[in-house]
């Protein structure tokens, strides 16, 4: 890193302990607070409110609950941060002072608890956050930033339904796209994989095909449940057996 790259680095985050307090009242206030999927209401409402008090143009009720900031600072890439919002159907056992107690009806109208136990809390916090930090700190930087809050990580539905809502034609095509996600690292230390990182096929169909037998000669036949069985074994020790497990990304 260059001096001068140092210097707009030290500029943005300058502000940082001035904000981290409302940050993690943010956080706080999520977490006790989640919400399922495609149901964010009072979540972008909060992400909004935040992004208009930093100067941002804010669009809300894109693809449902999505919400998306834009901060123009002259000539220069677009570069889109984007973070999810919703929460798990899991009831929340930490006994932490803000640990949620809510519950509320799915889509098929089942009342199950609700909480946050894959980080998208803490991940909308750092969104709010690093816009802020943006916003005051637009003299390091130029170009436009593109806040993404989306909704519906967990269950697939909600980069879909903002693509359908025209992300990209209604608001401006990023140069650059990042995503973000709490990882069991060291204190302090960031990990990053150029290109697509972290993607993953939501369902995978495997056909089996065995032979029959009679039960008095169960050699004679190739059961497709032990081979299933099997195969369910192999596939799950790939990585970590026969790839490190931080390079199979």
């Amino acid at each position: 890193m260059t001096t001068e790259q140092e210097s707009r680095e030290a500029v943005v985050l300058s502000h940082l302990s001035a904000i981290y307090p409302d940050i993690e009242a943010l956080y706080t206030d999520l977490h006790e607070h989640p919400e399922l999927s495609m149901q964010e209401v009072q979540t972008s409402a909060k992400v909004a409110s935040r992004l208009k008090d930093a100067g941002l143009e804010v669009t809300s009720g894109v693809g449902g609950t999505g919400v998306v900031g834009i901060l123009r600072n002259g000539s220069g890439p677009t570069v889109m941060l984007r973070g999810d919002m919703d929460a798990l159907p899991m009831e929340e056992k930490t006994s932490l002072p803000y640990a949620s107690t809510v519950k509320v009806k799915n889509s098929a109208g089942q009342v199950v608890p609700v909480g946050h136990m894959c980080g998208h809390d803490l991940h909308t916090s750092c969104l709010v956050g690093t816009a802020r930090l943006l916003a005051q700190g637009k003299q390091a930087w130029s170009g436009t930033l593109m806040i993404v809050a989306q909704p519906g990580e967990e269950t697939m539905q909600g980069a879909k339904a903002m693509l359908d809502d025209g992300l990209f034609t209604r608001f401006p095509k990023p140069d650059v796209a990042l995503a973000q996600h709490t990882n069991p690292l060291p204190a302090g230390t960031i990990g990053y994989h150029p290109g697509y990182t972290l993607a993953a096929e939501h369902n995978v169909r495997i056909r089996l095909f065995g032979i029959g037998g009679h039960g008095s000669a169960p050699q004679k036949s190739i059961d497709p449940a032990v081979m299933a069985s099997a195969l369910v074994m192999r596939l799950q020790t790939i990585v970590s057996r026969e790839i490190i497990s931080q390079d199979h990304v």
